[in-house]
């Protein structure tokens, strides 16, 4: 969560303190809740309290990645059971909808609280407060609109009033910026890779115009299920297999403290610092468990190789690879120049997955060395096939501060590309040269014989858009 108040709009403000993190700071929070239901004392009906975001205990259940159920069209990652969900939903006689709501309002609630201790009740009481929100480049048009109704609830404002962008746009704005100076140019084309925790979201845009910034959509957006929530699964499929199914079994039930402290260094430590060059073993602390050479446990800690760490990233990291280069291809298919990629995220911050994209597509031997980007630096790198990779400052939290400064500046994308053909049903006369018989009907109203559900087409599917006003679909 990003704030930016418009008198000072380089003074991105990001919200760091959260319910339950125990004074701990915190980029991002969470997407979980879960409910506390209270019998009322005079027998009406129960009290049901949401808890979320960092006030759980490890083994408690809660609801997850509730977002992702909102577009029915995407996959779900394999650690989200929707019968589970189902179940949790049901026995708090709530809907995804409800769920997401009431995520949403305690958000809501924990922002003001946070920006009235700021400024304090006076200034907020007379100050306009507007709300942009973030999605996944491939989210369908459904989800958007049952969000906005989510946040509208949730107390944001009207549905019409609330912006809405996606997250690999929200980065892109943010990065463009922050990557200044840099050798791309108008003309050419760049791919922004947002990697989060469950999803990885990918989109391509070419700059028309750099004093204002100015962007078009050159690829419509993908993604997978290939962030880096996967690798924490992988660790733990390691973790298993090295100390055995029943120790690690008892070691999650009777010392989950041991097991949380091992997993949060993995994520902490592990999964954005780790280089092969630099780390050929890691020492992962799992407090309390007993010296076992076979398995590499000594005084407390699993001793892992670069290339066991390696093995776990390895399959995520391609797939994300992959992603990326599918895009690229797509660009140079067209004719298109591709310089630069940018790596934005959580995952985003990984040093191994920034080294590996460095590697693919950086084959080159690069040039010479320079104070300040150079055209001709460019230029060998384009003959060369090769494709800059860049990773900005607070890659974390670029998708929020970018939201913030397209609340403030409007939108840098000029053109997009339509995900779907869009048209309008409609009624029309009947004319037996262009329709069958049987297809007629009489209408009293028109007192002529018509046909139904024709279709006029507005839009085709990945055909460029106008945006006027720096509004689009």
């Amino acid at each position: 969560m990003a704030t930016v108040y418009t008198s000072t709009p380089d003074d991105v403000e990001i919200i760091k303190t959260w319910p339950g993190g125990n004074g701990i700071t915190s980029d991002k929070v969470p997407t979980e809740i879960a409910y506390d239901i209270t019998p009322a004392s005079d027998g009406s009906e129960a009290i049901v309290k949401p808890r979320w975001g960092f006030m759980f205990k490890p083994e408690e259940p809660r609801l997850r990645c509730m977002k992702l159920f909102l577009d029915r069209s995407q996959k779900l990652p394999f650690y989200v059971s929707p019968k589970e969900t189902a179940t949790q939903l049901k026995r708090f006689n709530k809907n995804v909808v409800d769920a997401v709501s009431d995520y949403l309002t305690e958000v809501y609630k924990h922002t003001m609280d946070t920006l009235t201790r700021r400024y304090g009740e006076a200034f907020m009481s007379t100050t306009k407060v507007e709300f942009v929100l973030t999605c996944p480049a491939v989210w369908s048009d459904t989800a958007k609109n049952t969000t906005l109704q989510a946040a509208e609830r949730a107390g944001m404002g009207l549905k019409s009033e609330i912006q809405m962008i996606s997250e690999p746009e929200a980065a892109a704005v943010y990065t463009l910026k922050a990557i200044q100076p840099n050798h791309l140019s108008v003309g050419d084309n760049f791919v922004v890779c947002d990697a989060g925790g469950g999803t990885v979201d990918l989109i391509a845009y070419k700059i028309m115009s750099l004093k204002p910034l100015r962007v078009e959509e050159s690829a419509v957006g993908t993604g997978g299920l290939c962030g880096s929530a996967f690798l924490n699964y992988r660790f733990e499929e390691h973790v298993r297999n090295r100390i055995g199914q029943s120790k690690f079994d008892e070691m999650k039930v009777k010392k989950a403290k041991t097991w949380q402290m091992g997993l949060k260094y993995f994520e902490e430590f592990v999964k954005r610092n780790f280089n092969e060059e630099e780390h050929q073993e890691v020492n992962v602390p799992f407090p309390g468990l007993p010296d076992d050479e076979e398995a590499g446990l000594d005084s407390g800690f699993l001793v892992m190789t670069a290339v066991q760490i390696k093995e776990i990233f390895e399959p995520v990291v391609k797939e994300v690879c992959d992603l990326v280069q599918g895009q690229v291809d797509g660009i140079r298919q067209k004719g298109g120049i591709v310089s630069g990629i940018v790596l934005v995220g959580g995952f985003g911050q990984s040093n191994y997955l920034y080294k590996r994209l460095k590697s693919h597509f950086n084959t080159a031997a690069p040039p010479p060395y320079s104070e300040r980007p150079t055209h001709a630096q460019a230029n060998a790198l384009i003959e060369s096939g090769s494709v800059e990779v860049m990773q900005p400052v607070y890659a974390w939290t670029a998708v929020v501060r970018g939201a913030v400064l397209r609340g403030l500046e409007g939108s840098m994308v000029i053109t997009r590309k339509s995900r779907f053909h869009y048209g309008t049903s409609y009624a029309t006369v009947y004319d037996e040269d262009k329709h069958q018989v049987s297809e007629r009907y009489w209408s009293p109203l028109w007192e002529r014989w018509m046909v139904s559900d024709r279709m006029q087409w507005h839009i085709a599917k990945v055909r460029t858009l106008l945006t006027p006003m720096g509004h689009g679909l």
